[in-house]
């Protein structure tokens, strides 16, 4: 089970690194897996808006973007993006940024004889997402050349914890905040369950052999769900 430690302190109040916490975590009979600090993913990614997008002169599949990151001056670009446009909010990754799901540190380079000071970035190239068919777009108006990790669930640190057979009780996000409560005497605050509405609902009543075995059966069925991917 994937653990997000952002989350995971909204649930209990803890004061511990995540080396720390997972230590803990396995000498309980936990076994964590990996620690995955996603805040090294996109330093020095920044938010930027594209002011101008225009055909490179010497290759049809690239544009040539200038991008204003908050900074005196606009960057210039190149771009193979299809989706690339004039008035997009979009992360840039800054000249000395190292992204480590392309193995890839940014320098001043030319592309087909364009100066390019920057990379405008997919999620794909912030370890997002497998695929991505474009750059990312944020919707705006944002401010411009602020951390993009905040908007991007990219400022968190993620534990792939393994619990046991007999622990079914921790595979959840309270499952584990009960647990990280008892062994670090930490105060838990879980919210309430939101009380949801059933709309169009239709009674259907079912015969219930023995009442005093089984006082009551409700179900619930829901249709129109689809499974898409989830973070």
């Amino acid at each position: 089970m994937r653990i997000s430690l952002s989350w995971l302190r909204e649930l209990v109040s803890f004061d511990l690194a995540a080396e720390e916490l997972a230590d803990k975590l396995t000498m309980a009979g936990f076994e964590v897996e990996s620690i995955e600090d996603r805040r090294t993913w996109a330093d020095g990614v920044v938010v930027g808006q594209i002011l101008t997008a225009d055909r490179h002169p010497n290759a049809d599949k690239l544009q040539v973007c200038t991008v204003d990151i908050g900074a005196p001056q606009a960057l210039n670009i190149v771009c193979g993006a299809a989706n690339a446009r004039a008035g997009l909010y979009v992360p840039v990754a800054t000249i000395g940024t190292y992204l480590p799901h392309i193995d890839l540190k940014l320098r001043p380079t030319k592309l087909r004889g364009v100066k390019s000071e920057g990379m405008i970035c997919s999620l794909a190239e912030l370890g997002l997402a497998k695929e991505s068919s474009g750059i990312h777009e944020f919707e705006g108006p944002l401010s411009l050349g602020v951390d993009v990790r905040p908007l991007l669930a990219l400022d968190d640190v993620i534990l792939d914890v393994t619990s046991t057979a007999n622990r079914a009780d921790a595979l959840s996000m309270v499952g584990i905040a009960r647990e990280v409560a008892a062994l670090t005497g930490s105060k838990l605050t879980l919210p309430e369950p939101p009380v949801l509405e059933a709309i169009n609902t239709q009674a259907k009543w079912v015969s219930i052999a023995d009442s005093k075995a089984c006082s009551a059966y409700i179900g619930t069925l829901i249709r129109g769900v689809k499974v898409q991917p989830s973070p």
